[in-house]
């Protein structure tokens, strides 16, 4: 019997031991390797947008929260795919129209009207335009009176294709483009999170093409790829890990994925203003001052707000800031 009774908890140790170790095998050993032979794996986790609701309506604002007349549609981003965009207008052309079933081309036209500007909104990684958190940052700007246009990159959302970090600045790229053709000097940007390195490698573009935007706004920004991966935290269970910066941003340098954010900003030909929450969880305050650092020893005229704390902004509410919308006027007018 005790022979027994020992073997049955040697059994017990050994299915325990066996259950404990498969997840530290999978997460220390076959995810590293995924890494190196698969760099552009790094890029899925980066980019997460096969995170997406397969069912979503994009053509119903209103479904999503806005408050404002809006109108879904898709440009050619000249690769043959498309990408989709929302075009919010501002509240007082809203209410003014109310009702009426305006074309896209009505909605072009109310674009050219001078007394309006313009923000061009880049979002984060995972999920698209619809998301909760962007349309309420939507109704602050449109509240404000601005027009808003928002749109997802290659292969979020509906937008096809497969996104890269050159691939995103080009979608940018062209969507302003498409904007200039309407509100050429009206025309602002606005980058959450992934969406600020967007916001600077395709505005350095057209800086260094002498079609600067107005401004920019950087909310939760970051200064390059390096930092932002390695206090991200989803890097907490790894920092141990031996080489763990060769292994994983060395990787995701190999796919081409660089987000330079703190090269890109001194070549910005535009005022910026950079918004941080002190309790962002996800990118630290302190890379977002260090990228507004970056702009200030090239000579760029930037601004840095840091939220306190005890807002509990984090990393995607700053929107509920009440004075957002008295700040962003403040920027527009300057």
């Amino acid at each position: 019997m005790k022979n027994s009774g020992n073997s049955l908890v040697r059994r017990i140790l050994t299915k325990t031991a066996i259950l404990f170790s498969v997840p530290l095998i999978f997460m220390y050993i076959v995810f590293p390797l995924l890494f190196v032979f698969f760099p552009y794996f790094m890029q899925h986790i980066f980019f997460l947008n096969f995170l997406k609701n397969p069912f979503q309506q994009y053509n119903n604002l209103s479904y999503h929260g806005i408050n404002s007349m809006g109108i879904n549609f898709y440009l050619n981003n000249g690769l043959e795919n498309k990408l989709g965009i929302w075009h919010i207008l501002p509240q007082s052309l809203s209410t003014k129209y109310k009702g009426q079933n305006l074309t896209i081309n009505e909605f072009e036209n109310l674009l050219k009207l001078k007394d309006y500007k313009v923000f061009l909104y880049l979002h984060g990684n995972t999920f698209d335009r619809t998301t909760p958190h962007r349309c309420a940052l939507y109704n602050v700007l449109s509240s404000a009176d601005f027009h808003v246009i928002a749109f997802d990159y290659r292969g979020y959302g509906d937008s096809t294709g497969r996104p890269t970090d050159e691939g995103l600045a080009s979608d940018a790229v062209t969507v302003y483009k498409y904007l200039l053709k309407f509100a050429d000097g009206r025309i602002y940007v606005w980058g959450h999170s992934m969406g600020t390195g967007v916001a600077c490698n395709s505005m350095r573009k057209m800086s260094e093409a002498g079609m600067p935007p107005k401004g920019i706004i950087l909310e939760a920004p970051f200064n390059n790829l390096r930092d932002v991966m390695l206090n991200h935290p989803l890097s907490k269970p790894f920092r141990w890990v031996p080489f763990q910066e060769q292994l994983f941003i060395g990787s995701l340098k190999k796919s081409g994925l660089l987000m330079d954010s703190d090269k890109h900003i001194t070549k910005i030909d535009a005022p910026i203003l950079i918004l941080h929450a002190e309790d962002d969880h996800v990118i630290p305050w302190q890379l977002g001052e260090k990228l507004h650092n970056s702009a200030i020893k090239a000579g760029r005229q930037s601004q840095y707000i840091k939220f306190e704390s005890k807002h509990q902004f984090k990393h995607k509410f700053l929107h509920r800031a009440e004075e957002i919308p008295k700040l962003v006027k403040k920027f527009v007018q300057n």
